[in-house]
């Protein structure tokens, strides 16, 4: 339990991190994680926070909407986001 709580706290940081503008081989060096297991875990909170924008978008919370837009788009950016690695 204690391992999988270290686990969410270094991807949490990894993730603040990427938000603030940080390269991809500085959020790299943060962990021993795979580059990949960090662009799935970086995907899939974009997925979360896309959901979510849907979510309050149909209840009518323009602000929380316009915040969840903001973290998206903080977070969607080069390598992570590339269609294909292979350029």
């Amino acid at each position: 339990m204690l391992l999988l709580l270290l686990l969410l706290l270094l991807l949490l940081q990894i993730a603040y991190a990427w938000s603030r503008g940080a390269k991809f081989a500085e959020v790299c060096k943060m962990s021993a994680l795979f580059e990949g297991s960090i662009i799935r875990g970086l995907r899939r909170l974009e997925e979360l926070l896309r959901q979510l924008q849907d979510g309050v978008h149909e209840i009518g919370e323009q602000d929380m909407q316009a915040k969840f837009l903001a973290a998206r788009e903080k977070i969607k950016r080069d390598i992570v986001f590339a269609p294909s690695l292979y350029l």
